[in-house]
């Protein structure tokens, strides 16, 4: 199910330490299935590469996923947050776009991704939900082109996922559009995981 022929890498944030969580929350359960799961599933049908970019501790628990690339972040970022870890998927595998999703959102869904992958159009950089007023860059689709910005961004020190945009032609897509906005409750802590998932 590919979208006219373009080739798109999925990218699945992994490599947080899920302090407020408490536990590796990647490895929680929803509907009898890990959280990084539904990220991959959500993405796979439109992905020519699956990757999964995570931390040195818990490289081998993901390591035996089939048709799953799983990389640790570069050297010279290790350590510095999703953005690092989009540029290290970036550096690795070769795309013309990157549907990037974190691991703590196991409400997503592929009908969620398809509305983003429909939206792809060679006049944007990115292509981003705003969902109750709040940008979602990490639930959200880069061209391969701005990969020297997210570059040029870690090397300043600037870790924030927010800041890449504003160097980026963005679209921004609405509530409206995407019309799934339970899908970015991302399980922070044990709490969001009573609310939004038990």
């Amino acid at each position: 199910m590919k979208i006219r022929d373009i080739k798109i890498a999925g990218v699945i944030v992994a490599g947080g330490q899920s302090r407020r969580f408490g536990s590796d929350k990647a490895f929680s359960l929803y509907k009898g299935k890990p959280f990084f799961q539904h990220s991959l599933q959500a993405v796979s049908s439109f992905a020519d590469e699956m990757i999964i970019v995570t931390s040195s501790r818990l490289f081998s628990r993901f390591e035996a996923l089939p048709n799953v690339h799983v990389v640790e972040d570069v050297d010279e970022f290790k350590g510095c947050g999703p953005l690092a870890g989009i540029y290290t998927a970036m550096s690795a595998y070769q795309a013309e776009w990157y549907a990037v999703l974190p691991v703590d959102v196991p409400l997503v869904t592929s009908s969620l991704v398809n509305r983003l992958v429909s939206k792809v159009d060679e006049r944007y950089d990115a292509i981003v939900p705003v969902i109750g007023g709040k940008l979602q860059p990490l639930l959200a689709l880069y061209r391969e082109s701005v990969r020297e910005t997210i570059y040029e961004q870690l090397v300043n020190e600037d870790y924030k996922m927010g800041n890449i945009l504003k160097s980026l032609s963005v679209l921004y897509l609405t509530e409206e559009e995407v019309a799934e906005k339970e899908a970015f409750h991302n399980i922070n802590t044990k709490q969001d995981y009573d609310t939004y998932i038990k």
